[in-house]
């Protein structure tokens, strides 16, 4: 999917959106940037990127982020 697939996905789920951060990086928070050449996807703790990881296409780095929030947050 791509990020403004994701985004009506996450307002139509009611998902609490304190939980997330799509382009900035918000602590304690899940986060989805585009970095350079390459999409991140990490978890902000302490102003720490906690098990990043790296895509090199937007769709890939939304279906990851996508399905990293869902088990973080226990939904199936």
């Amino acid at each position: 999917m791509a990020k403004n697939e994701l985004l009506n996905q996450l307002i139509s789920m009611n998902l609490p959106n304190g939980s997330y951060s799509i382009d900035c990086d918000k602590n304690e928070s899940l986060c989805f940037m585009h970095d350079g050449f390459l999409w991140v996807v990490f978890y902000s703790e302490r102003g720490q990127k906690t098990e990043p990881e790296y895509f090199s296409n937007e769709e890939d780095a939304c279906d990851a982020f996508f399905l990293r929030l869902k088990k973080m947050l226990n939904i199936k």
